[in-house]
């Protein structure tokens, strides 16, 4: 950026003032750096010469600069005290740009301020960094420690409990709640029982032969529901391989015996996967903590849960007679119009931000996928075969019925129907039972999950599995243009066929479609692989958050 020196007339026709740190204005999609901030001043009410547009200028660029991913501090017909006092705080946050640091707190510590906190505690990632030099080790960090007072003194740090990042290579980290968050204050009870977290830490990991993950799974549920949603666990793991507290039975299952307890599983989801009580599906997740079903069982109890929540606080509603509507009017007398799309996305129309920068450089984030279809929702994609590049007709969907207590999203009059996360159901001819459990409830880096399914055609029946990981965070360009985007990569094999089975493909939170879906089938017997490629072109949501 260049500089050059104003006279004061200058600077009055300008009206404002921008300082930024990071760089530039830059377009929405650009905006990765989440140390940019912004400060942004605008004076109209000058003695002498005041100004007209001076402020609304102001707030304009701020309202630009806040699309553009940048912390914006906006000031208007501020005085030389306000001034001087603005300038010197944003030339503090400037200079002191960093991630965000974890501290452990020693019982000895008295903070007053920020700066107590090196020297006093010990910061949390300077130890992962020194465990992570040690190769070829696993490495389990487990925190009880996210109270809603550390301190005990006058001291409030900005941000509550731990802030996010993630496990280092061959790692598995472990909080007691999500980051931001804090957990049940330990201080309440006798001092003769475990805290929440703790109590069912031990309880889970005490049983003999359970990986560490699915103990960790139980844990998070069991707190969850004791709390009512108001203290939720978290992990971010890059383990590669399986942990046990207790080492597992050294003798494996046979192929018999797997397929015995796949089918009990089915056995349990068949009897469950209509319920609409919480408990049926709590019983589900303690028992298959990493089922084939767990991320769909995950977000029918995040459903009913939240139902349940509401329905406690509606008042009693006014009585209405059967059959008769009550229609939303507008002030007018009319009824009110319906509203338009709260996102577009396609040729000629602005990108949007669909993520802002994680807080925290270090971490890629944790996401609640957050899939909430609304009739009228609809996408268009570029379809074509990849292997060999030829194009296909575009691929075109619209929800055209939602029906979230039964799980069930319509597209295309019914021709394709999914979960609530995205999951297919139906697919043109095809039918999927148990479900297809390709969309996680979460989007994270290293969370993993299986995929097992049956697809029934008129006349056939075959089966298939695959095996799913979030991969990375990163930039992926489709025609709809290009976004940040979780990768989630899947590898498995069409049982009834022998063919492997490749799966890439990129999820926003809060967006209800994939952004792009890559299939590709190797078959066994040396026919060429083949497969299927979806990238967007257009979409429009009516309820879209962004995260």
């Amino acid at each position: 950026m260049s500089l050059r020196v104003a006279s004061r007339r200058d600077f009055l026709k300008a009206g404002s003032a921008v300082a930024l740190a990071g760089g530039g204005i830059v377009p929405a999609w650009a905006a990765l750096d989440p140390s940019r901030i912004a400060l942004v001043i605008g004076n109209n009410n000058y003695l002498r010469s005041p100004l007209r547009n001076a402020v609304n200028d102001a707030k304009a660029v701020a309202a630009l600069l806040d699309r553009a991913g940048f912390a914006v501090t906006l000031k208007t017909d501020v005085d030389r005290g306000a001034l001087r006092e603005a300038a010197t705080s944003f030339g503090t946050a400037a200079r002191g740009i960093e991630a965000k640091r974890n501290f452990l707190v020693p019982v000895d510590a008295r903070i007053e301020s920020a700066a107590d906190l090196p020297g006093q505690c010990l910061e949390l990632n300077g130890l992962l960094s020194d465990l992570s030099k040690a190769k070829g080790k696993v490495f389990v960090l487990i925190l009880d420690a996210c109270r809603d007072d550390p301190f005990g003194t006058a001291f409030r740090p900005a941000q509550k409990g731990l802030s996010q990042f993630d496990a280092p290579a061959g790692s598995l980290l472990a909080f007691s709640t999500s980051p931001g968050s804090v957990a049940v204050d330990s201080r309440s009870g006798d001092g003769s029982v475990n805290g929440l977290y703790t109590g069912n830490l031990v309880r889970e990991l005490s049983v003999k032969g359970v990986r560490l993950e699915d103990a960790l799974k139980r844990v998070r549920l069991a707190v969850r529901v004791a709390s009512r949603g108001i203290q939720v666990p978290w992990e971010s793991t890059s383990l590669e391989g399986d942990v046990f507290v207790f080492p597992a039975a050294t003798t494996k299952l046979t192929e018999a015996e797997l397929e015995a307890e796949f089918q009990n599983e089915i056995g349990v989801w068949n009897r469950i996967k209509a319920s609409k009580q919480p408990e049926d599906w709590v019983a589900y997740l303690r028992e298959y903590p990493s089922g084939k079903f767990n991320e769909i069982a995950q977000n029918r109890l995040d459903y009913l849960l939240r139902a349940e929540e509401e329905r406690r606080a509606l008042a009693p509603a006014p009585l209405v007679a059967v059959g008769q509507a009550t229609p939303t009017v507008a002030s007018s007398g009319e009824p009110a119009a319906r509203p338009g799309p709260q996102l577009e996305m396609g040729p000629g129309l602005p990108l949007p931000l669909l993520m802002r920068p994680s807080p925290n450089p270090a971490s890629a984030g944790t996401y609640a996928l957050n899939r909430r279809y609304t009739v009228g929702d609809g996408a268009v994609y570029a379809a074509s075969e990849p292997v060999f590049g030829a194009r296909q007709p575009d691929r075109r969907l619209r929800v055209t019925r939602v029906d979230e207590d039964a799980d069930r999203v319509e597209f295309n009059e019914g021709r394709v129907i999914r979960d609530t996360l995205g999951n297919s159901i139906k697919r043109d001819d095809e039918s999927y039972e148990p479900h297809v459990q390709h969309i996680p409830a979460e989007l994270q880096i290293g969370r993993k999950w299986t995929a097992r399914y049956r697809t029934s055609k008129p006349g056939s029946q075959s089966e298939a599995y695959l095996n799913y990981r979030v991969v990375s965070r990163e930039r992926v360009r489709v025609p709809a243009g290009e976004f940040e985007a979780f990768r989630l990569e899947a590898e498995g094999w069409h049982m009834t066929t022998g063919t492997r089975l490749a799966v890439r493909s990129w999820l926003v939170p809060g967006l209800n479609f994939e952004l792009k879906y890559e299939l590709i089938r190797h078959p066994r017997r040396g026919i060429a692989s083949n497969g299927e490629l979806f990238e967007m072109i257009s979409c429009k949501q009516m309820q879209w958050t962004q995260v």
